[in-house]
């Protein structure tokens, strides 16, 4: 019976392996809680709801889910960004480089510096013609976008 037993646990499924990195960390989806550009909320809450943010390996893709519907009664998503992203856990802060591929920054780079917690991503940053984010804040004619991600899980 033993044999038996261990037979059944030799064909069992491996457990799925914990992410060992940041970007492994960061895949999926995630929800805007705050969007701040200078110290100010980019967009109201309900338009935040619209709002999603993927990680698909290196990339970052921005979406919007308009409230209309196409012709079929599907709802109408927007990718708003496309971008290569960086991550760089050995600074203090760490640090994330956007590289935009789509977009109205298309060809355009930021540079800022993420805070994973939970299943809370925070990031400040700013187009790379400004000083990089040292602290997460977005102070007035700093160019500084602060944001506050929920994983979202499906």
């Amino acid at each position: 019976m033993s044999a038996l037993a261990f037979g059944a646990v030799a064909w069992a499924d491996p457990p799925a392996a914990a992410p060992s990195s940041d970007l492994d960390k960061v895949q999926g989806y995630w929800k805007p809680l705050q969007c701040d550009y200078e110290g100010k909320a980019m967009m109201p809450t309900d338009i935040m709801k619209q709002v999603t943010v993927v990680f698909d390996k290196d990339q970052y893709h921005l979406y919007f889910k308009d409230s209309k519907l196409d012709k079929d009664g599907k709802p109408i998503i927007f990718r708003l960004a496309l971008a290569s992203i960086q991550l760089d856990p050995s600074t203090t802060p760490k640090s994330i480089t956007f590289e935009f591929a789509e977009g109205p920054l298309k060809g355009k780079k930021s540079h800022g510096i993420y805070e994973l917690a939970g299943n809370q991503l925070k990031m400040c940053y700013c187009t790379t013609d400004k000083p990089k984010p040292t602290k997460f804040e977005s102070p007035a004619n700093s160019g500084h976008f602060l944001e506050t991600w929920a994983r979202q899980v499906k």
